[in-house]
């Protein structure tokens, strides 16, 4: 298996038409992250997450945890469907 690959989707909600997104990789949930609502990125989880997703990216963090810190930011405001 794909080391950056999570062993689940999470979809979320994102853009002006609230489109509906499937991430299932570290790569998308940082292509996600970048696509975040401007408004909502100043929350300490949203920082939480680019951190930890940009580090799963590096190698220094698992997908588990960026995926655990994707998810938290996205309930935190809301946007997981």
């Amino acid at each position: 298996m794909d080391r950056l690959l999570f062993d689940s989707p999470v979809t979320v909600r994102i853009g002006s038409e609230s489109t509906q997104r499937e991430v299932t990789t570290v790569k998308g949930a940082y292509e996600a992250l970048v696509d975040w609502p401007h408004a909502k990125r100043s929350g300490p989880l949203y920082r939480e997450a680019v951190e930890t997703v940009s580090a799963a990216l590096a190698g220094t963090r698992t997908r588990e945890a960026a995926k655990r810190a994707f998810v938290a930011a996205a309930d935190e405001i809301g946007i997981r469907v």
